[in-house]
């Protein structure tokens, strides 16, 4: 009986695992919009988190973004301070962003059904295979009409970057 549970429980931790990495790599936009969705509706900050860039791919930008002419112990202090600014400051405000988007559907019954995302533009990027794109989907929503993402396609992978935004009107026209 004793081993039936450890293989119960090896079995779902490796399930959960292998989801959540699945999760968290899609490998389209409407994939990760339909997902980002989801987390939205479900409320699901962990399914949420599990979309946006990785944070070894973010100090990894960071640090390719520093400059070379500076020596070893100022790009780590630099990294070192990042990563605190990262955990501290970052994270928490991609997670209010997600809680002001969930409030605001729950209070105005925002309606997620039938999106269509395309891209509105893409921003220039000097990283290669670093590609960040705003993505848009009307709602139909009464009072609300326009959900705007800022996503990056990184090594072909998907993923939410920055902020997301439900607007009235619409604030930003396509390039």
């Amino acid at each position: 009986m004793k081993n039936k549970s450890i293989i119960l429980a090896i079995s779902l931790m490796s399930l959960l695992f292998i989801n959540h990495v699945a999760f968290g790599q899609s490998k389209s936009r409407q994939e990760l919009c339909n997902s980002l969705v989801n987390s939205i509706k479900d409320k699901n900050l962990d399914a949420f988190k599990a979309l946006l860039l990785p944070r070894e791919v973010a100090f990894e930008l960071y640090e390719n973004g520093l400059s070379e002419d500076i020596g070893k112990e100022e790009r780590d202090s630099q990294m070192t301070q990042y990563q605190s600014v990262y955990e501290n400051t970052i994270v928490p405000r991609y997670e209010k962003n997600f809680w002001d988007i969930v409030n605001l559907s729950t209070d105005h019954h925002i309606n997620w059904s039938n999106l269509d995302f395309f891209l509105l533009y893409k921003y220039e990027s000097k990283i290669d295979q670093y590609d960040p794109y705003l993505i848009h989907s009307r709602l139909s929503n009464a009072d609300y009409k326009h959900f705007y993402i800022n996503a990056v396609r990184y090594k072909d992978a998907w993923y939410l970057e920055d902020k997301m935004e439900i607007t009235r009107g619409e604030k930003y026209a396509a390039k």
